[in-house]
């Protein structure tokens, strides 16, 4: 796990700095045209995709693209480790429209605790594409990604699992998913992984080899995502590993897989704050402690568990059997509970029911953990009950026993 992040550290750091090389020059008229289309859809617009009219988070995407025209091209490692963006005493967008044309207010200020790996690729795809444009790439490659891993699910599990799959998607919202770069990242992630280890069976092989991966996972979640739902990467794939080999389907190896995840994740965060030092002399950990205390415990007048009881007051009217949205999710979950208890697979099914159960459990406990940036920024973090949603479904639907449940209705016929 050393050499690997040592690897994954040097790939990282050397991939930010050369696309920080590119002069602004060369997305100077991709920016421009996507501060238009930022100040005519607005922060937060809504969209009316396939699974309901949801909101967009055009205000972190707004970020995305002004710490890209922010970099300075002659000062590469600089700019790569310092990650400077732009904003003066107005809200986002119009500070975009200040920073496109130079009208600026204040100097850029850095903003270096996170890596911004995706830089990675909004950089030369701003060389070439709008925001626009790159909203259609971005839907284009998505939906391969996703038939890709439906097809593998529905192989090497079954088509109920993959059905789970769609099923869980769509209690998400995530339909809206490729409109907004932020909720891709660990989309792109979680499906990539799901495809790696459901097409190739050499990295689960071995229980060293699915650890080196969940290590990985953790570091390439925290080098390209925002904070957003960092969980879902590892608890989607979580699941498809238990449900893909029983030699997996212990607590023992749930609780290695999510320790392995968690080095790889923090230790690829921290990484960046030493790198930011060596090689750029700024040091972003006064910043990185300030935000991690404040998203963790709260302020003394707004504690953490204020923001608990926010959290559950949320869920609580989402759940609720008065609302429509409540009787959908009861009314999904009983369709499957209802066969599962009238024809159960019985107790060989016990251990990956034990191992689903806490798999669907890292969402609640993410949001315990962080629940100051899970209520703030609910319309992002809402999607990390995908694991949840998943993992139930495949609970529920993993201890139905077809033949039986079949019989079961011939014999009322």
């Amino acid at each position: 796990m050393l050499i690997l992040h040592v690897v994954l550290l040097a790939l990282f750091t050397t991939l930010v700095v050369v696309v920080h090389m590119i002069p602004r020059s060369a997305i100077e008229a991709q920016f421009q045209r996507s501060v238009l289309l930022f100040t005519h859809e607005g922060a937060y617009p809504r969209k009316a995709t396939l699974d309901g009219t949801v909101m967009l988070d055009n205000y972190t995407d707004c970020y995305m693209h002004n710490v890209a025209y922010c970099a300075d091209a002659s000062r590469p490692i600089d700019a790569a480790m310092r990650n400077y963006r732009y904003r003066d005493n107005v809200d986002m967008i119009v500070s975009m429209k200040h920073l496109a044309s130079g009208d600026l207010v204040n100097e850029p200020f850095e903003y270096g605790k996170y890596w911004h790996g995706y830089q990675v690729f909004l950089r030369p795809l701003l060389t070439i594409m709008d925001y626009g444009q790159i909203r259609v790439l971005n839907g284009i490659i998505l939906a391969l990604l996703l038939t890709v891993a439906l097809y593998l699910m529905a192989r090497r599990l079954s088509i109920g699992i993959a059905l789970c799959f769609i099923v869980s998607l769509i209690m998400v919202h995530s339909a809206a998913v490729p409109w907004s770069l932020q909720y891709s990242t660990c989309y792109y992630i979680m499906l990539m992984s799901v495809i790696l280890l459901l097409g190739c069976g050499w990295f689960s092989a071995t229980r060293r080899r699915l650890l080196l991966c969940f290590f990985a996972i953790g570091a390439v979640t925290s080098f390209l995502d925002f904070f957003t739902t960092p969980v879902m990467p590892l608890g989607v794939t979580m699941a498809v590993v238990m449900l893909m080999d029983d030699r997996y389907c212990k607590l023992r190896d749930v609780v290695a897989l999510c320790v392995v995840w968690l080095a790889g994740y923090s230790l690829m965060w921290a990484s960046k704050w030493l790198m930011a030092y060596l090689l750029a002399g700024y040091n972003p950990l006064v910043e990185a402690s300030q935000s991690i205390k404040l998203q963790s415990v709260g302020q003394a007048s707004n504690p953490i568990t204020h923001y608990w009881q926010r959290l559950l007051d949320t869920f609580m009217t989402r759940w609720s059997l008065l609302s429509p949205q409540g009787l959908l999710r009861w009314g999904l979950i009983a369709a499957l509970a209802v066969p599962a208890l009238l024809a159960p697979v019985g107790k060989k099914a016990a251990s990956r029911n034990l191992v689903l159960l806490v798999i669907a459990l890292l969402t609640p406990l993410w949001y315990t953990v962080v629940a100051r940036h899970s209520y703030t920024h609910f319309i992002i973090s809402s999607r990390a009950l995908l694991v949840f949603w998943f993992s139930i479904l495949c609970l529920l639907y993993s201890n139905i026993d077809f033949k039986k449940l079949k019989s079961h209705v011939l014999k009322k016929r």
